[in-house]
């Protein structure tokens, strides 16, 4: 299976730019699977500490016009993340667009951090109760941990224990914390024997905040990276094996009884 991370830029202009750009380059390199950055199609709202329903509503309607968008990647899945208004709560939430057969929803980011640009705990509700369960697409199974999700390790092994090939991380972190993510990407993909894939913002953000790019594809029982997107080379594909995947979950750690 051929699959593809990427950073995409945070500037609406140049976002523009990158989407024509990743349509190009998935004509040519056959991906049957893309990862998108975390909400990736408006402006990062948390780096406010003061909400708007206005902005919230305009960010749930942008993200619901570029739905149509990823159905015309002509790739068989897409993983990405979408703020959503469910009753009185705005969530964040993953789907899975698979080809021919529509959106299928994943998971509601649960965990949020409270810090300068990133006042998630301030605008997002949670989804009771919180689940992190695997999603059969038939041939493979798959996970997803939204950003700070990562840094919950026993999520990662959660999944790996119900057999998850693939983790998902869509992610929007900045420049400093780089190589953290890089290290903890790694991490999870041994802890959940499956591949870790993570794509990011880029670029400038509000305030001249600096987002940090650097997709990545991480394969299991060892973390090794496959590679990594940079300016440069914003997309990445390799082929994966998935029957590594498989062999991962016989391997240390995922063996060891944990059911105390």
């Amino acid at each position: 299976m051929k699959v593809t991370v990427c950073e995409l830029s945070d500037n609406k202009q140049q976002f523009q730019n990158d989407w024509k750009d990743l349509k190009l380059y998935l004509e040519t390199t056959f991906s049957d699977l893309l990862l998108l950055p975390e909400m990736p199609f408006y402006k990062w709202l948390s780096a406010s500490n003061v909400t708007s329903d206005e902005l919230k509503q305009e960010s749930v309607k942008e993200h619901q016009l570029w739905l149509k968008e990823i159905e015309t990647l002509g790739v068989q899945y897409v993983v990405y993340s979408i703020p959503e208004i469910v009753e009185d709560r705005y969530l964040n939430t993953a789907y899975v667009f698979e080809k021919g057969k529509g959106h299928h929803r994943l998971h509601t980011k649960a965990y949020f951090p409270e810090e300068t640009h990133f006042w998630e705990e301030t605008w997002f509700d949670r989804e009771e109760p919180a689940t992190f369960e695997a999603f059969d697409l038939g041939n493979f199974k798959i996970g997803i941990l939204l950003c700070t999700e990562l840094w919950f390790t026993e999520k990662a092994r959660h999944y790996g224990k119900q057999g998850i090939d693939i983790l998902f991380c869509p992610r929007a972190t900045g420049k400093t914390s780089v190589e953290q993510w890089i290290n903890c990407g790694k991490i999870v993909a041994i802890i959940s024997g499956a591949y870790c894939l993570s794509s990011n913002r880029s670029g400038l953000g509000e305030n001249n905040f600096e987002w940090g790019g650097t997709g990545w594809i991480a394969e299991p029982m060892n973390g090794n990276l496959l590679g990594r997107s940079s300016a440069e080379d914003k997309f990445i594909t390799h082929e994966i094996d998935l029957e590594k995947s498989k062999e991962a979950k016989q391997e240390y750690p995922l063996y060891v009884k944990s059911d105390f």
